[in-house]
Formats: structure tokens, C-alpha cells, sequence
């Protein structure tokens, strides 16, 4: 399943997840980072299991090597072994990784925890402080990856994402501004002298966003300069390969209409489809742009329509609020979250910030 969630370890100050799983909590509540680890995962428990191996009827312990195991759970039965580390590898509980982290909640109040892949991660949500871009209101989110996962490391980042899965945790990954690894071997002085500093990193990366935006609300903008925004998010879709040798080789659509004449029943069949299929992707890419060149005309508020702020925003509305299949969850990853991520690209390009 797409969130990943274990179980139903997900917990949310009031607004609920795409996916309905886990608990909420009150608006009111203070809840330490350590204590929303502990609701998710204070029974997680790992082991360092000795190995050994078997030759010729003899068996030989492995030096300086262990196994991650996860003891069971209410969920799954059965031990599960999460892989292979040298034997210095620290192994702690999630509400002890956390407590790095209480410093920081004291800050930025915890929105979400849950645990993923069968236990491997825990990431705590923080709501970020509430801003504008000239006078249009925005969100930021601050996420902890906690990992007992061999070779993955935790991780501290901020972005506009707010976590609730899996996929969601990979959307404010790609999105970061500030992506911080802490190591397993750290210590606990180490960690919290890490999370102490973190306030001030993402206080200085808050800065550079939101800057980053108002050059967006800045910098004015052409009908044409709109459209480059839209036809990034929206481009042309390419020809299939089987129509690109046929244009080819026959030098233009004439041509092309005559080889078609040539072919099998199934070969022309085949050929028919592919043209479909491309004509639908190129009239549905179109009417996307048309939808986001109306939402830049109609943007609220009022005072910054023409800005390359309205035409960014216009992509993430039409991709947020579009109907479909699965259109909430793709909005956060997936197609639509790579149309936002094109489209921001392209404003990038055109506050000359790339």
C-alpha cells in the first residue's frame, strides 16, 4: 500500500490523513517529540542478533558483524530482520532517538508521527511558523526521520510537504530546503547539540523560501513569460517511438498516410492506437495549460495576478484540485507533484534564481 503505514501507528493534531488510519489529538495539546514517538512506537524494540555460518558440518561465529532484528509485534507476529551492521552499530528506541528532538517541539509543535515499513522509520511532523508572500498566507513543515533501518541514516528537513505516509515523506524529501543527516553512531550529547542548532538552521531556511517566493510576487510577468510556466508543467507529450520511425521515414504526414495503407490489418491497427492515444495526451496537455492561463488571470489575491507567483500558483491549483483517480494522493507525489516541481522550475528560471 502507498502510505506504508504499520498498522494504524499514525497519529494527527485534528485534521485527519488521506489515508484514515490512526488516532487524532486535540488543537491544544503539547506534545513532546519523544511522547508522539512513544504513541507510534514506544513498543518497537530491536536486538543485535549474533551470526554465524555453517561449512563442512562446522559452525563459526561471524566476527564484528550482527543483525538488526525487530522482535515482534501486536501486528506481525514474527520476528522481522532489518539487515547486517558491524557490531558498533547503536541500537535505540525510537522515544530515545526523539528526545534529540524535544528541544525542537518546544519550538515548532508536533502535527503528526507515524511508523513506516514494518517499523523501519518513525518521522514526527512540526508545524512550521505561518508566513506570506506579500500578503498571500503559506505553510512550511518540519519533518524528523527516525530510522532503525541499516544504512539509512535519520534525517531533519524542511519543505512545504506535510507528512502522512510514505510517499508523502518522499515528496517533502525531493521538496527539502535544509536536509539534515544525523548518523546512528552519534551520541546522545552529539544529538541534542545537533537538534539545539537545528532552530536556527530552519529559522535561516524559512528565510530563504519565503525570499525566494516573493521574488516570485515580485517580478511581473508577460502573457508569454505565464505560458512558458504552464507549458513546462504541461509540455507537449512525446511521439511514441513506433509513430516517431514512421514520421521518419516517410518525411511528413503524407507520407506517412501512404506507408500506413501498406501495412497488415494488426500493424495498422497498432499504428491507429498510438495515434490516438498521442492525439488524447496532446488535447488533454493542452486543456490543462488553458485551465492554469484562466486560474493565472483569476488569481486571488487580486493584486498579484501577472506575477510569476500567480502563474506558479495557478499550476498548483489546477494539479491540486483537478478531479481523477488517486488526485489526492498525486497531488503530493507522483504526476501532479511533478508538475508543480516543473512549473517551479521554470519560475525559477524566470526570477533568474536557477
Amino acid at each position: 500500500m502507498s502510505h506504508e503505514i504499520m498498522g494504524q501507528r499514525f497519529i494527527s493534531r485534528v485534521r485527519p490523513a488521506w489515508h484514515d488510519l490512526g488516532t487524532l489529538f486535540p488543537e491544544g495539546e503539547k506534545l513532546t517529540a519523544s511522547e508522539a514517538a512513544k504513541r507510534v512506537a514506544g513498543d518497537i524494540q530491536i536486538v543485535k542478533a549474533p551470526l554465524s555460518y555453517s561449512l563442512n558440518g562446522e559452525t563459526k561465529p561471524v566476527d564484528k558483524q550482527v543483525a538488526i532484528v525487530r522482535l515482534p509485534t501486536p501486528e506481525q507476529k514474527e520476528p522481522m530482520v532489518f539487515g547486517v551492521v558491524n557490531d558498533k552499530w547503536k541500537a535505540e528506541t525510537y522515544p530515545e532517538l526523539a528526545k534529540a528532538l524535544d528541544k525542537l517541539s518546544e519550538t515548532y509543535r508536533v502535527e503528526t508521527a507515524g511508523l513506516l515499513k514494518d517499523g523501519r522509520l518513525c518521522f514526527i511532523g512540526f508545524k512550521g511558523p505561518e508566513w506570506d508572500v506579500n500578503g498571500d498566507p503559506m505553510e512550511s513543515w518540519f519533518t524528523a526521520n527516525l530510522s532503525l533501518n541499516p544504512g539509512q541514516g535519520h534525517r531533519v528537513l524542511h519543505s512545504p510537504v506535510r507528512v502522512v505516509c510514505f510517499n508523502t515523506n518522499n515528496a517533502a524529501l525531493q521538496q527539502s530546503s535544509l536536509n539534515l543527516s544525523i548518523p546512528h553512531a552519534a551520541d546522545a550529547k552529539q544529538q541534542i547539540g545537533i537538534a539545539g542548532n537545528l532552530v536556527a538552521r530552519f529559522a535561516e531556511a524559512q528565510e530563504k523560501t519565503k525570499e525566494l517566493c516573493e521574488a516570485f510576487a515580485n517580478r511581473t510577468c508577460t502573457i508569454e513569460e505565464a505560458k512558458t510556466i504552464f507549458e513546462a508543467a504541461y509540455p507537449e507529450p512525446t511521439l511514441p517511438k513506433k509513430l516517431q520511425v514512421i514520421h521518419n521515414m516517410t518525411g511528413g504526414s503524407e507520407g506517412s498516410e501512404m506507408f500506413k495503407k501498406s501495412l497488415d490489418p494488426n500493424a495498422l491497427d497498432s499504428i491507429i492506437k498510438a495515434e490516438e492515444a498521442h492525439q488524447r495526451a496532446t488535447e488533454r496537455a493542452a486543456i490543462l495549460r488553458d485551465t492554469a492561463l484562466n486560474r493565472y488571470h483569476a488569481f486571488d489575491p487580486a493584486r498579484l495576478r501577472g506575477t510569476v507567483w500567480a502563474a506558479y500558483n495557478a499550476v498548483t491549483e489546477v494539479a491540486d484540485w483537478r478531479e481523477g483517480r488517486d488526485s489526492a494522493v498525486s497531488s503530493m507525489f507522483g504526476s501532479r507533484a511533478k508538475e508543480k516541481n516543473r512549473a517551479f522550475t521554470q519560475a525559477m528560471t524566470l526570477v533568474g534564481a536557477n
